[in-house]
């Protein structure tokens, strides 16, 4: 009987047991080579935390887009931006980034990019129609409607895709000094929950009236990548306006993406 229960006692502590922390990894924006942050015992490290671990002088990061993987890059130690941005670290790459398109640098254990995001054709009715309607939920009642990215990904690797759109429409996107009336730019997902379709905008800003004093920004994605080693993808939105811009790094947690990262340097 006591070895029985011993037994029991036993699986039932390996049952609960705390899953295997995945090491130190962290993650830089190419071409800007800002640090956008770290994931390290079970937490996710913002760009100071990350930077301070970047000691080593020289280490690898493989290259993501959202086509596949780029060619790797070697960094070397990461530094705070003292001149712009005190709070957001940057790191020495080569070969040197003007070569480069945008992309993210994954320095990880694991995989990255277990799955790949297929691009959809812009022009679907379905997606223009939820754009148009998501536009006039947020008081835009004539938008016209331009979608610049559809990417259908399985984010949490249950054999369902999500969607991932990306749209913007700026009247003066040369110059993006102010927002006109109808300008928008805003990324969302679209997944099927409980049987019923269910839209989430990520992230983005919406002008129903002019604002000649606001800096717009642009949104688009910029990776879709497995960034704590989980097998889960998350999202990474680029953000950009006049004279500066950031990244965004969103998690899938149960129905809903929630905000888990994000470094901003701008003047």
């Amino acid at each position: 009987m006591k070895a029985r229960i011993l037994t029991l006692i036993t699986l039932s502590l390996c049952s609960i047991a705390p899953a295997e922390e995945k090491p130190f990894a962290s993650f830089i924006d190419l071409p800007w080579r800002y640090v956008i942050g770290g994931r390290a015992e079970g937490m996710w490290l913002n760009s100071e935390a990350t930077g301070e671990r970047l000691t080593a002088a020289k280490m690898d990061y493989r290259v993501f887009t959202l086509d596949g993987e780029a060619s790797p890059i070697t960094a070397g130690r990461a530094s705070p931006d003292a001149d712009v941005c005190p709070d957001v670290w940057m790191q020495s790459v080569t070969p040197e980034p003007e070569d480069r398109k945008p992309a993210i640098g994954v320095n990880a254990t694991w995989n990255p990019m277990p799955r790949k995001a297929k691009m959809a054709d812009t022009t679907q009715e379905v997606y223009l129609q939820a754009v148009r309607e998501l536009l006039i939920g947020n008081g835009i009642a004539k938008p016209q409607v331009k979608i610049q990215q559809i990417l259908r990904i399985d984010l949490d690797g249950d054999d369902e895709s999500e969607v991932i759109i990306a749209a913007t429409h700026y009247t003066k996107i040369d110059e993006l000094l102010s927002a006109k009336p109808g300008d928008y730019s805003f990324v969302a997902m679209r997944r099927v929950v409980r049987g019923k379709v269910q839209t989430q905008i990520i992230g983005g800003e919406f002008y129903p009236k002019a604002d000649e004093n606001g800096a717009p920004n642009t949104y688009e994605v910029a990776g879709l990548l497995d960034l704590d080693g989980d097998g889960k993808l998350e999202v990474i939105i680029r953000t950009a306006y006049y004279e500066g811009g950031g990244t965004q790094v969103w998690q899938l947690s149960k129905d809903k993406l929630v905000h888990v990262l994000s470094v901003d340097c701008g003047v």
